[in-house]
Formats: structure tokens, C-alpha cells, sequence
């Protein structure tokens, strides 16, 4: 994750800014409810936490988990700026995340609500196991949400973000939560590969109850 403590640095001036429009329709998909607890896998620097804070609400929690500590110094110092003690950063692999840290983390029991995932899966070296781990934490009824980018078609952008963001754009992340989840559902967004690489998707399931 050296790259990215070093990418951390410009972040959201350029990655960031491009995905801004995204965000709040990816977190409203969580479908969250005030004192809910919510896990940002691959949280980054944060820019997904102001919509998690605001549907949570101060009895709940958002917990951040990310591999590299130069994202998430830069997530803390917007927890900070705003306040927002209910939002718990770790560094940590996805497949190795438990719960016990996440309750350690909080300093309470909790029952986790909702996963999200933004630009992400196409990142993780171990994607899938990732998906299926932390999919296992949510509470029966919790939300599972992924958006990032798939390369339906090689563009010259393709190779640009698979260069600056170490990423695999040919991963159908999607399939794998449609195995695992009910009430699953599937969409590409509006965007150009020649801006992103290749198209944006959304996709959420439900997990049985």
C-alpha cells in the first residue's frame, strides 16, 4: 500500500472529485437507519463518510478500514474537522477484519448493518475472499453495497486508472454478491470510459434473514 499513502496526497483533487456526484446515491443504497453501524471497506480518505454520518446519525457508527495509513490519516483529520466521533478508523485486511475489532474499536457490542464498498474490489489483491469475509459480518437483513468500475470495452483511460489506481477493471465483483445476497440488484451508471476507464456500476443485495 506504498503507492497509496504516497496517491493519498492528491487524492481527492483527482480521484475524488471524479466520483463525487456517485457517493450519496451509493450510500442511500445501504438503505441505514439512525444508530445503524456501517462498515467503508476500502474507506480511503473518507469521502464516503459525510452520507454515512448523516444517515446513522450521532447513535451510530461508521467504521473505516483501509490498508494504507496515509489514507486513513487523511480520513482522521476529516473526522476531526467535523466532529464526528462515532466514525472508528482501521488499518486492516478485509479478510482478516472481525468483528471483536469493530466492537473494540467502538467501545460497544454492535450489529453490523451495512457494508459498502466504493472503488474497492477492483483494488483488493484478494478480492473475492474479501467480499465473501466481510459479507459473513453483516447481521441477517444487513445491506451490501459495491460500486466501482468495469472495463466493458479497453479505451486508452483503461490503462491510465489501471496505472494510477493499481486496479483490475475486468472483475465482475457483481456476480459474486448476486451468489451470496437476496433482494439483489444490478445497474451501470452514466459515465464514460473515457473519463473513468470504463463504466460505473452499482450493485446491492440483502442478506437472508
Amino acid at each position: 500500500m506504498r503507492w497509496y499513502d504516497i496517491f493519498s496526497r492528491i487524492y481527492d483533487y483527482s480521484v475524488g472529485m471524479i466520483y463525487r456526484g456517485y457517493r450519496r446515491q451509493i450510500a442511500e443504497a445501504l438503505r441505514l437507519q439512525p444508530g445503524d453501524a456501517v462498515l467503508d471497506l476500502a474507506c480511503g480518505t473518507g469521502l464516503n463518510h459525510p452520507y454515512l454520518v448523516q444517515q446513522v446519525g450521532s447513535t451510530g457508527s461508521v467504521f473505516g478500514v483501509d490498508l494504507s495509513s496515509g489514507m486513513l490519516a487523511r480520513a482522521q483529520r476529516k473526522a476531526s474537522k467535523h466532529g464526528w466521533q462515532n466514525v472508528h478508523l482501521l488499518e486492516c485486511n478485509a479478510e482478516q477484519l472481525g468483528m471483536a475489532q469493530l466492537c473494540e474499536a467502538g467501545d460497544q457490542g454492535i450489529e453490523l448493518k451495512g457494508v459498502i464498498v466504493t472503488l474497492g474490489l477492483s483494488v483488493i489483491p484478494d478480492w473475492q475472499r474479501g467480499l465473501e469475509h466481510t459479507f459473513a459480518l453483516l447481521a441477517p437483513g444487513g445491506r451490501y453495497v459495491v460500486f466501482d468500475i468495469f472495463a466493458q470495452k479497453w479505451v486508452p483511460q483503461t490503462w491510465v486508472v489501471q496505472c494510477m489506481a493499481q486496479a483490475d477493471m475486468y472483475r465482475e465483483s457483481w456476480k459474486v454478491l448476486d451468489a451470496l445476497s437476496e433482494d439483489f440488484s444490478f445497474e451501470f451508471l452514466r459515465g464514460s470510459p473515457h473519463i473513468h476507464g470504463g463504466t460505473p456500476f452499482l450493485a446491492s443485495g440483502t442478506k437472508k434473514g
